[in-house]
């Protein structure tokens, strides 16, 4: 993939936290966005990237991280739940989503984290310093002051060696979004409540998609992929994307500037793939240096190409330590992880599926340790545990796997266990969002979705004895009426406690493969 949309397509992950600015939190309050985990945020990620590119950021697992537009803390609250000895401040104008989130930190006894009303045209740098700054899907839908004093407020608190993740809107691919944004503000504009005009729009957006013709095809894919967004997401999300006052995209290089201004200078994109780097794509390098020279025209011009609207850039301090492409030594010393999975095997090549991307390979030494990675998950292995005596024939393709998004690089052990021992615990944060809905985080930042009995499961593993967990799971699931005998009636309460018990050992080792279940 070379870049992310604008805000979640179905994927939580990509879910935008809503604005943290003076004066118009209101609809925050009335309508709450809402938040979830976004993997591209974890420090421990975004350290990995800043090693591959040259610069030696503080360790995740003691960092202070600062969180900009955090909503009721879905993306901030997990990183303290996975790491315990780090310090998390979120900030958000939302005193409704911020009471929210307060009330789940105390239930969930969180110690290093703190929830914060506040306006970042308004925050000093009594604040920090921190090592890891993240304003995700805030800078493009604030106003223009509001932007500024972002930045500012950027360059004031991050540490020395830190690193800020900044996403937004940007063009090319944002002119055709915006064009439709503008019809729906337009028509939607004598409405004053969210509900009414979030209405008001599905219904002018379905009219005219129906009526505008086929004389104009650019025109009329635009309306229909955000008609289609209007059947899938959810009416926070529309909302507060579509019909907000306020939401702009930026030309690359127009960012750049403005965050020189503040002392900033972009290090990588949290996507490596969407960067033309002459070491992992040198036909697209080779492409773009016919026409501009340097790596951020290069960038640009890269966007235009691909029509790109939304950016995740991050930034460290001006004139520090850096390179323009990744260093392949840099991988001696991460940790790898994939959710690729292997096939079986048809010849000299071996074929790797996940839910993004399928990818066949016939170099050995790749084929090894994609294996090796799967079989390890949902822990991780170094180059050398990968490629014991053959990491120079491996360093190429792993750096092309993790530019592509096909491996997952980090500082750090994902902190889970797969012997869950006598008295299984899972994370406190997803045995919450699992009584919520099938939606959980894992404690490597990644959002899956639970099945009706596994959710159950999840929320029984609070530190109990296993007959005593397998218990009270049976009477839940036969209470839900998901355990029914041959012909549909409720089994006994032992026939059904035989079945769980049965069952209990492969269940709680599928919960620790997906990274849910702590020591």
């Amino acid at each position: 993939m070379d870049e992310s949309p604008s805000r979640p397509s179905g994927a939580p992950s990509e879910s935008r936290t809503p604005p943290a600015r003076s004066g118009e939190a209101s609809t925050y309050d009335e309508l709450p966005y809402g938040s979830q985990s976004i993997p591209e945020t974890l420090p421990s990620g975004l350290a990995a990237i800043a090693r591959l590119f040259g610069t030696e950021p503080p360790p995740p697992g003691t960092a202070r991280v600062l969180e900009l537009g955090c909503a009721e803390g879905g993306n901030i609250l997990p990183m303290a739940v996975a790491s315990p000895g780090a310090a998390f401040v979120g900030i958000d104008l939302s005193a409704g989503q911020i009471a929210t989130g307060e009330r789940l930190r105390a239930s969930l006894g969180l110690g290093n984290v703190s929830l914060l009303v506040g306006d970042v045209a308004a925050l000093g740098p009594e604040l920090g310093p921190f090592d890891y700054v993240l304003a995700h899907g805030l800078f493009s839908w604030i106003p223009a002051e509001a932007a500024e004093a972002l930045l500012a407020l950027v360059g004031r608190v991050l540490s020395p060696s830190g690193v800020a993740y900044v996403s937004y809107n940007t063009y090319p691919g944002w002119h055709l979004k915006g064009l439709v944004r503008d019809i729906l503000l337009r028509g939607t504009r004598s409405i004053p409540a969210p509900a009414g005009r979030l209405a008001a729009a599905r219904d002018l957006l379905a009219f005219v998609t129906a009526n505008s013709g086929d004389r104009t095809a650019t025109y009329g894919s635009a309306l229909r992929d955000v008609l289609e967004q209007f059947s899938q997401f959810k009416d926070t999300y529309l909302f507060h994307e579509w019909l907000e006052p306020h939401n702009r995209a930026f030309w690359y290089l127009d960012f750049v500037e403005r965050a020189a201004r503040h002392g900033l200078a972009p290090l990588a994109d949290a996507h490596l793939g969407s960067m033309p780097m002459g070491r992992v794509k040198p036909d697209i390098d080779d492409l773009l240096a016919s026409r501009v020279s340097g790596r951020l025209e290069k960038e640009e011009l890269l966007d235009v190409l691909r029509n790109r609207a939304f950016r995740q850039t991050l930034l460290v301090r001006a004139g520090g330590p850096g390179r323009e492409e990744p260093d392949p030594a840099a991988l001696d010393h991460l940790r790898f992880t994939t959710s690729l999975v292997p096939t079986p095997d048809s010849g000299p090549a071996a074929t790797f599926r996940s839910s993004a991307a399928n990818v066949s390979t016939d170099n050995p030494h790749l084929i090894a340790a994609l294996r090796a990675l799967h079989s390890a998950a949902p822990h991780t292995r170094t180059l050398a545990e990968l490629a014991p005596g053959s990491a120079e024939e491996l360093r190429p393709a792993l750096l092309r796997c993790v530019a592509l998004g096909l491996v997952d690089a980090r500082v750090d052990e994902v902190p889970c266990t797969v012997s869950p021992g006598a008295a299984p615990v899972a994370s406190p944060f997803a045995r919450f969002e699992a009584e919520e809905g099938p939606l959980v985080t894992t404690l490597a930042h990644r959002v899956v979705e639970l099945d009706p009995a596994s959710r159950l499961l999840l929320c029984e593993l609070d530190g109990r004895p296993r007959d005593v967990v397998v218990r009270s799971l049976a009477r839940g699931l036969v209470a839900e009426g998901l355990l029914r005998t041959p012909d549909g009636s409720a089994p006994s309460d032992e026939d059904a406690l035989t079945a769980v018990a049965e069952g209990f050992d492969d269940a709680l080792a599928s919960l620790a493969r997906r990274a849910l279940l702590v020591s």
